[in-house]
């Protein structure tokens, strides 16, 4: 579990009730969806920086910012070279490109951004008994439910997992340092075996565990270990949440945040 990005402290999304993040989650995920302008999309990614700070996740970005850049640079490279009915300003063979295909390409990096750091902070503030509590109150089934938010704890572990085969199979002389990149990734392969085998067992034994607790057998009745109250904050937070998405919808209409139109 070392590679959950959920953090132990004190910020007021921690202190939110579950079932109000959640609901909150939807319509801030509108806001980066809205615009393709990147003056635009600058001004929601630096928003969502602030999400980010209230929830405590400023130490889980240094974490994430390799994948960030990735998605930054290769958006903006794709959709410069890629993006139809535009007139080319700069050509090399069958590639076309033009300032509004590259600044299109940049709201799109900025656009992956800002929903990659609103689901960072959100996993930073919300722990996985959390998210079940919030999926069963709105009315999921326990077993899609339970699938859901297994997804927090089984991808940190199977990450953690794959970490500890490759140091005990450099432990045991196996060189992924050296070497092109074609000769390290074949070096990888002997790893797949060793991971699929625990987590085909780790599955094997969750199933079982599962069952011996009566998994589906119980649907009605059920009681909750955690319990959470609902504060004045809690009720304003989705609020504010609907105001952002529905002011960002209303602007994208009215023309503004759009230097493309629908594809």
């Amino acid at each position: 579990m070392k590679m959950s990005l959920y953090r132990r402290v004190n910020s007021p999304a921690h202190r939110r009730h579950p079932v109000v993040k959640l609901l909150a989650l939807v319509p801030l995920f509108v806001l980066p969806l809205a615009f393709n302008d990147p003056v635009w999309s600058l001004a929601v990614f630096v928003l969502t920086l602030g999400l980010v700070a209230l929830a405590g996740a400023l130490p889980s970005l240094h974490r994430v910012w390799g994948l960030g850049a990735i998605l930054l640079v290769m958006s903006t490279l794709l959709w410069a070279l890629m993006l139809p009915e535009r007139e080319p300003t700069w050509a090399l063979g069958p590639l076309h490109a033009s300032p509004i295909s590259l600044l299109y390409g940049l709201a799109m990096g900025l656009r992956l951004n800002a929903l990659l750091m609103i689901g960072v902070a959100y996993v930073t503030c919300t722990r996985p008994e959390e998210f079940t509590f919030a999926l069963r109150r709105i009315g999921v089934p326990a077993t899609a439910t339970l699938a859901l938010s297994l997804t927090f704890r089984l991808v940190p572990m199977l990450a953690a997992t794959a970490d500890t085969v490759t140091q005990a199979q450099m432990a045991r002389g196996l060189d992924l340092r050296r070497g092109g990149p074609l000769t390290r990734l074949k070096r990888y392969v002997p790893l797949i075996v060793p991971i699929m085998a625990y987590a085909l067992r780790s599955a094997d034994d969750l199933t079982r565990a599962l069952e011996s607790r009566g998994l589906g057998a119980a649907s009605r009745g059920r009681t909750e270990y955690f319990e959470y109250d609902l504060d004045a904050w809690d009720v304003l937070l989705p609020v504010i949440a609907l105001a952002l998405a529905a002011v960002a919808i209303w602007a994208r209409l009215q023309g503004y945040g759009e230097i493309v139109g629908r594809l």
